[in-house]
């Protein structure tokens, strides 16, 4: 009996069951390497400085305190309230931090089949995704002048949330970035 015969049922099992499924991919677009090794510097920066500085070796720990220098001068607002790693402060706030898990998080969500919500924030217009994306930085604001005695674990919530609406912005605007259109 020779077993090649046209069984069409056996065959359409078999062929659709050895074709790999295939993610979709953006057909055009920037490449997403260049945002993604931002997030990286963003995120493990602040605590490799902390980590300079706890060296205690010289040009190590000036790289560190050099980077805490810039960052606190020129991006975050409230450098006192930093977390700490082997008793070197991080190179900014918890809530800065968090801003960076926060676009983490806005670039997985915006990169994944998302709920309704967030597809119906998607097709908004760019000025209106911008302006609720901003939104959640009046609650750094807030906090800012109303509760400096928040906690950290307050700041890095408020920071997750806020970096989070300026990752799915970013997203939103950066060509081929979405993958749920």
């Amino acid at each position: 009996m020779h077993m090649h015969g046209s069984n069409g049922i056996f065959n359409n099992m078999q062929s659709s069951a050895v074709q790999p499924t295939r993610m979709h991919q953006p057909t055009q677009g920037w490449p997403q390497w260049p945002y993604l090794t931002f997030l990286s510097i963003l995120f493990f920066g602040p605590p490799v400085a902390a980590l300079f500085i706890a060296t205690g070796v010289p040009i190590m720990t000036d790289l560190g305190w050099l980077a805490r220098s810039v960052l606190t001068t020129y991006v975050c607002p409230t450098p006192l309230k930093t977390y700490e790693l082997l008793n070197a402060p991080m190179a900014v706030c918890t809530r800065c931090w968090g801003a960076t898990i926060g676009l983490w998080v806005g670039w997985f969500l915006s990169t994944r089949a998302t709920p309704a919500p967030l597809q119906f924030w998607f097709g908004l217009p760019v000025l209106l995704r911008f302006v609720t994306a901003l939104a959640p930085f009046g609650l750094w604001w807030l906090e800012i002048r109303f509760w400096p005695t928040a906690s950290y674990e307050l700041l890095l919530v408020n920071g997750v949330l806020a970096g989070m609406t300026a990752g799915m912005f970013f997203c939103s605007i950066w060509p081929g970035m979405l993958r749920h259109k």
